[in-house]
Parts: structure tokens; sequence; C-alpha cells
């Protein structure tokens, strides 16, 4: 129990610096910037927490217009889908006809699994006007690039933070060496000196 508290104490003591007659203004110095640095990354969490919660709300918006605009026909292949040596993916591109919402007919190229013959029914994603296209987002497709956003945005502010500090602290120990050279030449000059 004592070793965590002397472990503890002396984390906040290298931390803070705390007072006494060896403290330095350049300590103190020091120890406001590692606090800057603290409350800096601390409010980092809320700021990257916003921007993944921005981005969340914008992605989930579109997929909720996109799902709005967009729905399933069944369709029928006209034509053989692509198959052979030559096709490496299961899902290839084939021109198909279906009905669109005004209830005229339509033909175009949509996405089918490989090696369906024609005349094979097959479901298609049409927008309103009745034309082929994607499948709508979902909520799901917004958390990775919402958890990305807003890590890129902690790590940035927290990396800022993190090189604000370094040339701080490279300022303040040149100046301290400065300062020890300069008390040091005054104070060897008297320690060489040779007792009678």
């Amino acid at each position: 129990m004592s070793e965590n508290s002397d472990t503890t104490r002396r984390t906040l003591r290298w931390f803070g610096l705390g007072s006494g007659p060896l403290v330095r203004g350049s300590d103190r110095l020091e120890a406001l910037a590692r606090v800057l640095v603290v409350l800096t990354v601390l409010t980092a969490i809320p700021i990257a927490l916003a921007v993944a919660t921005a981005i969340q709300t914008r992605i989930g918006t579109v997929a909720a217009a996109e799902a709005a605009g967009r729905h399933q026909v069944t369709a029928t292949l006209l034509a053989d889908a692509p198959t052979g040596r030559d096709v490496i993916t299961a899902v290839v591109k084939s021109t198909v006809t279906w009905t669109g919402p005004s209830g005229a007919a339509h033909v175009g190229v949509a996405a089918v699994p490989r090696g369906m013959t024609a005349g094979s029914a097959v479901t298609i994603w049409i927008d309103r006007t009745g034309d082929v296209t994607t499948q709508p987002s979902s909520r799901a497709d917004s958390i990775v690039p919402a958890f990305a956003s807003g890590l890129l945005t902690f790590m940035a502010i927290a990396g800022f933070a993190a090189l604000a500090y370094l040339p701080c602290r490279t300022m303040l120990d040149r100046s301290r060496m400065r300062q020890w050279a300069e008390g040091w030449a005054a104070v060897e000059p008297v320690w060489n000196r040779k007792v009678p």
C-alpha cells in the first residue's frame, strides 16, 4: 500500500514539480505546460465525440434519403451472365429488363450473380425514375467513418499538444543549461583557488 502511495506522490511531484526553495521559474513554466497538454488532451475527447456524432448523423441522413428513394424490383436477364476463366468476381454486369414505377418497361445493365442464364429472375435496386441504382446505405455503414473521424480528430489534437510541448521544454532546458553555465562560471574560480 505504501509503495503505491509513494509512486503516486513521486508521479504528482514530477508532474507538478511541487514547491520549495529549489524550484525555479522555468520549472513552474514546464509544470504549467504539462497541465495545458493534459487539459488539451482531455478537451480533445468531447471534440472527437462531437465530430464522430456529426459524421454519423450526416451519413445516417443520407442513408435515410437513399432508402426513401430506392426500392427493389424483380428483373429478367436478357442474356446469359458472363462466366468462364476471365470472370473472377461473383457478381458481373449483364443486360436486364424490368418494370419501372410508372409501369413502363426498362432495359439496362445491372449487377447479377455470375453464370445466371437468360430468362432468370434477379432482384435489382431502382430509383424513383426507374433507373438502376445501388443498394441504399444503412446506418451501420456510418459506424466506421464516424469512428475513424473521431479517432483522427482526437489524435490530431493530442499530437498538436505534444508537438507544442516539445519545443517549449527544449527552450526551457536550454535556458536552464545557460543559467547553470553562468552560475558555474561564477563559482568555479572560487573552488579552483589554491589555499595557501
